[in-house]
């Protein structure tokens, strides 16, 4: 089992809510589940908030300590199987006015998510799934 468990609790009809270890919730449920979270959602939070944590203190030591960074992710789906993603998309925001060397800092961004960013690499390499059921 993973070092950072995550638990997901049925609490009523399509509805669930995870939980760690530190005491985070967070509610999940279908599509159109009111105050939920759906899967495919929490896989493009987890995308997105990899991308803009893992490169956090390369925007801060250029911005400054309050730099205001968005990360906004959303997913084309595949066109022959609807309960697939095709692509996801992630952007990220940063106000750069008056940053020196710009593209420098940028390129290092990439490098730093191409290289630390679990759930992206996760994802693009396809890492197996072991589902253990009630037996």
């Amino acid at each position: 089992m993973s070092s950072t468990p995550v638990e997901v609790t049925r609490t009523g009809e399509h509805t669930f809510t995870a939980t760690n270890s530190r005491g985070a919730e967070v509610a999940v449920g279908r599509d159109g589940a009111p105050g939920a979270f759906t899967p495919g959602e929490l896989l493009l939070a987890a995308v997105a908030a990899c991308s803009v944590v893992t490169s956090e203190n390369l925007f801060v030591r250029r911005i400054g300590e309050d730099a205001q960074l968005v990360a906004r992710a959303d997913r084309t789906k595949n066109p022959e199987d609807e309960h697939k993603f095709a692509e996801i998309q992630v952007a990220l925001e940063a106000e750069l006015d008056g940053v020196e060397n710009r593209e420098k800092l940028l390129d290092a961004v990439q490098r730093a998510i191409e290289k630390y960013c679990t759930v992206s690499r996760s994802v693009e390499e396809s890492t197996p799934i072991n589902l253990a059921l009630p037996r």
